[in-house]
């Protein structure tokens, strides 16, 4: 299971939408790595979280 998390509940939708069709390839890549997991969806890269 892998998780996708913002790491600013400020940002308006249309802002979430940008940031996660941005990173579509490097959480594809995340998900194949296996889980657990959870990523925070930064503005220039996806960052592990958890474990």
């Amino acid at each position: 299971m892998t998780t996708r998390v913002s790491n600013n509940q400020q940002l308006r939708s249309i802002e979430m939408a940008e940031r996660l069709d941005a990173h579509r390839s490097a959480m594809y890549r995340a998900v194949q790595k296996g889980g657990p997991a959870a990523y925070a969806v930064r503005q220039d890269r996806i960052e592990r979280t958890w474990p």
